[in-house]
């Protein structure tokens, strides 16, 4: 054989191999259809989820049923050491008082009362986005009824609760 033919021979299986390459590629199952993110499963139960940047932490609960929140609570938040709660331990020399810490801790929970009622994963991330600011003039802070002393600037983050809403429904249910 010469060298012509060994190269006509080589061509045509190639060819004849790249023909049954694109039948496999077309017929083939495409497999599962591309997600849309978030993935997440909304099953009836409890979520928890978590936030912390060192110094501010914020746990909390949400509970679903039919796709839809029908209870949130925070379970535990505390910033720079000092647990926002009743009566909180709060050092003399502190930046902010015991009523102030107080306050805060009913506007988180205020905040996070405005997921209660969405249904479904678009409108449970469009109260999330809210809650993190976009759009501005975000509905959740009129959902704060709570006052807080203005001179101090003590004022909540409500993008942490959004962050440990995230968090908790990425994780999956914690319980039915």
């Amino acid at each position: 054989m010469n060298g012509t033919k060994i190269a006509l021979i080589v061509a045509a299986v190639a060819l004849v191999l790249s023909i049954v390459a694109i039948i496999v590629a077309a017929t083939a199952d495409p497999g599962p259809a591309e997600a849309e993110w978030p993935v997440w499963e909304l099953a009836d139960g409890d979520y928890r989820g978590h936030f912390d940047d060192r110094e501010h932490n914020v746990s909390l609960q949400i509970t679903i049923e039919n796709e839809e929140i029908v209870a949130a609570s925070v379970r535990y938040q505390q910033y720079d050491g000092i647990v926002y709660e009743d009566n909180p331990n709060v050092p003399d020399d502190y930046f902010f008082t015991a009523e102030q810490i107080e306050g805060m801790a009913r506007q988180y929970e205020e905040a996070l009362d405005y997921l209660i009622g969405a249904t479904g994963r678009d409108e449970i991330i469009e109260r999330l986005q809210h809650m993190e600011g976009t759009p501005e003039g975000t509905p959740v802070l009129d959902a704060i009824q709570t006052e807080v002393d203005g001179v101090s600037g003590a004022t909540i983050r409500s993008s942490k609760l959004g962050s440990a809403v995230r968090d908790a429904f990425n994780r999956g249910r914690y319980r039915e």
